[in-house]
């Protein structure tokens, strides 16, 4: 039995930001020199040990070292700069700095692992009296809470591919807690949406964003088909759309015979049948693998189970370059 752990009640209300669930955040407050170098030296062990329980680790003194890495984080949530100046670079880190002055400042004793847990910031205390249980203590955390991650975040994945690859994206890729709140804060002041060019083969551009979202054919039939109908449609409704649906796929999959047209999209008529939300459920991870929700959101099928669901992108963005 490990008995390394002190946990308190306590919440920093000095805490100038949130940490996101998936976040692990070490803070090197200068009174453990060993720990915290312990941190430095194994720093790309200690992020892998805690991505394998989907936890991202957060050394604060290195969460804007890597450059590359930033850049891709700024670049999923802000698309449109398509690519990021040294001056943007510059004023995070400056940020940063202030950041870490604020949290010493704020008196976090010793070295500390912050985390959230039911929206509640929960700290923990390392053991420092015995440098040999580091990497031990540091894997008891991975364990515990990512577990507890795991099935609040996760459970929904299954054994659908598009959504765990989906998850590996955003735990890479999307800025979380601070580094989000940062990048919030001095970048994505005003946000740009992209337009939709449906190319005359069918793929799907967004220029702004330099991006080309992929689709299957089902996935697209319904991305289409959402886009011709912007007062939106009910899922319990698709089946007085056959028709249309039949003709945008038979398009798209390049399939003529009728009544393999109909067998291929019947399965979304199917009231007891899941099959519209897993597609649905395609298509924004499809969006999301790009760039952040909170620009993703405008161009996948959103609404309320049982109501009338619509993609909410304004349509003069939309350019048909090809006519069904």
């Amino acid at each position: 039995m490990i008995q390394l752990f002190n946990q308190y009640e306590m919440v920093y209300a000095e805490m100038p930001f949130e940490a996101d669930k998936s976040q692990v955040i070490y803070f090197d407050s200068g009174t453990s020199h060993e720990l915290n170098l312990f941190v430095r030296l194994n720093l790309r062990e200690l992020k892998a040990m805690f991505f394998r329980w989907k936890l991202e680790f957060c050394y604060m003194p290195a969460m804007f070292r890597d450059e590359a890495e930033l850049q891709e984080k700024i670049l999923y949530r802000i698309p449109w700069l398509q690519q990021v100046d040294y001056d943007y670079i510059e004023r995070l880190k400056a940020v940063q700095a202030e950041l870490i002055e604020d949290l010493t400042q704020a008196k976090i004793s010793d070295a500390e692992v912050v985390f959230r847990e039911n929206q509640d910031k929960v700290l923990i205390k390392i053991d420092i009296s015995n440098p040999k249980l580091y990497r031990e203590q540091f894997q008891h955390i991975a364990r515990t809470y990512g577990q507890k991650v795991s099935r609040d975040l996760y459970a929904q994945a299954a054994d659908d591919p598009d959504i765990i690859n989906l998850f590996r994206v955003l735990l890479e890729k999307k800025p979380k807690g601070v580094v989000r709140e940062l990048i919030e804060k001095e970048l994505a002041k005003e946000e740009v949406l992209s337009r939709v060019i449906i190319k005359k083969n069918c793929n799907i551009v967004l220029p702004e964003y330099n991006r080309t979202i992929k689709l299957h054919p089902i996935e697209k039939t319904l991305f289409f088909l959402y886009l011709r109908h912007p007062e939106g449609i009910a899922f319990k409704d698709l089946i007085d759309y056959k028709a249309e649906i039949c003709h945008i796929y038979g398009h798209l999959s390049n399939q003529s015979d009728p009544i393999k047209i109909a067998a291929a999209v019947d399965r979304l008529f199917e009231l007891d049948s899941n099959a519209v939300n897993e597609h649905r459920s395609r298509l924004k991870s499809a969006f999301e693998r790009e760039f952040d929700s909170a620009l993703a959101n405008r161009y996948y099928i959103t609404g309320k189970k049982g109501e009338t669901m619509n993609i909410t992108l304004p349509r003069e963005l939309v350019d048909w370059q090809i006519q069904f």
